[in-house]
């Protein structure tokens, strides 16, 4: 009887599970909210900041920035578009002045390639980079940077709606 209850319970959780994620086609911004707002905090000796728009349209807009001693090191414009595929995460990178890393043409883009309440993972094509945003709580976000080859990045986040 005692080992039905524990078969019971695991299958009433993973259905829950189930049921609180969905495939990248199905997710729409509205589920991704939970990263709109002002997300700040410290890496690597740096001050990380980081702020999303609200959805607008197909569209949530992006900017960051890093700070070191004082100075600003680097800059990157993100937007998160939704597409019939799924949202898509596009960012380019800059340095101050606005000098741009990436050729002219070129973008970053990451879709969509899971999603569950409260975290949202964006992968390259190439399956060489990944970005993984968590809510932790209603005031943190972590954001995970993933690159073949090297330590995962873990950006941790006080957060706060605006």
């Amino acid at each position: 009887m005692r080992q039905a209850v524990v078969i019971s319970l695991v299958l009433a959780f993973a259905a829950i599970a189930v049921a609180q994620s969905k495939s990248p086609a199905e997710v729409k911004l509205d589920d991704l909210s939970f990263i709109c707002g002002h997300n700040r905090g410290e890496f690597d000796g740096a001050i990380i900041d980081e702020h999303w728009s609200e959805v607008g349209g197909d569209t949530m807009i992006g900017m960051f920035r890093e700070i070191k001693n004082g100075k600003t090191q680097m800059y990157e414009f993100l937007t998160i578009e939704q597409t019939a595929t799924g949202p898509i995460l596009r960012l380019r990178h800059f340095d101050p002045g606005l000098v741009g890393w990436e050729e002219k043409a070129q973008v970053n883009s990451y879709p969509l390639v899971s999603w569950k309440a409260n975290e949202a993972v964006f992968e390259r094509p190439d399956k060489t980079t990944r970005l993984i945003f968590r809510s932790t709580s209603k005031e943190t976000l972590d954001v995970v940077l993933e690159r073949t080859g090297k330590k995962a990045e873990v950006y941790q986040y006080a957060h706060t709606a605006e």
